[in-house]
């Protein structure tokens, strides 16, 4: 039985994985972010970027007039399910201290479609969405092997900009994983951390597997949490 909102339907959870690896650890903390939000009775829904077909932008502008995208794919579907989401979650590795190219695709191709830009007095400007003016809930997921997660700034900082006026007063969560240099390691046990310490010539290798599989743990920990709260 799924979760119902107050209006009387089922909230509703929609995932999109930036990432080319499935089961690997943006998919394995997106996953979790759902298992907690199952719990609670929502309704989930994962997809791959990269299984989409979602073309690149043309730069024609269109979408800043109209809401409209004139390119034919199935970028109107995900707009769909964008909008009949209660919760957003929203993955990625970083490569290269950015999210991967598909979901940076997907992302500039949505830009003019689920938000406009007004202009406000004093000359700034103001993201406001073209879709139902409900509130949402945003998860941002990005993981990384490298050891601290200023790796992430530039990522969050698009999709702060960009998923503000998505949420429309929702709440905006963020969650960024380091340390996590190989597939799956999210859930590694312990003589798996031993062997990744021994191939970076650490040299305390069992503080390194204790303090790596810590980590993971709060993260999956968090991941669940963040998931019931979009669901209660």
């Amino acid at each position: 039985m799924y979760h119902k909102l107050k209006r009387g339907i089922s909230v509703k959870v929609y995932a999109i994985n930036g990432s080319f690896r499935k089961e690997g650890n943006t998919d394995i903390i997106i996953d979790k972010v759902l298992e907690g939000a199952g719990s609670r009775g929502a309704e989930t829904e994962k997809v791959f970027v990269d299984e989409l077909g979602i073309n690149s932008c043309q730069g024609c502008l269109e979408c800043r007039q109209e809401g409209i995208c004139r390119q034919e794919d199935n970028l109107h579907e995900i707009v769909r399910k964008i909008e009949e989401a209660d919760a957003v979650v929203i993955g990625s590795p970083i490569y290269g201290n950015y999210m991967t190219g598909q979901l940076k695709i997907l992302l500039d191709r949505l830009m003019g479609v689920i938000s406009r830009i007004t202009y406000v007095p004093g000359g700034g400007i103001k993201s406001i969405t073209r879709l139902n003016p409900k509130k949402r809930h945003i998860v941002s997921i990005l993981t990384a092997g490298a050891p601290t997660p200023e790796c992430a700034d530039d990522a969050l900082k698009l999709l702060r900009r960009m998923l503000g006026s998505l949420a429309n007063g929702g709440s905006m969560e963020e969650i960024v994983a380091v340390g996590i240099n190989a597939k799956g390691a999210i859930v590694f046990p312990r003589e798996e951390w031993i062997k990744v310490a021994a191939k970076y010539g650490v040299q305390d290798r069992e503080a390194y597997a204790e303090k790596s599989m810590a980590r993971n743990r709060e993260v999956l920990k968090w991941a669940f949490e963040l998931g019931q709260k979009l669901a209660d």
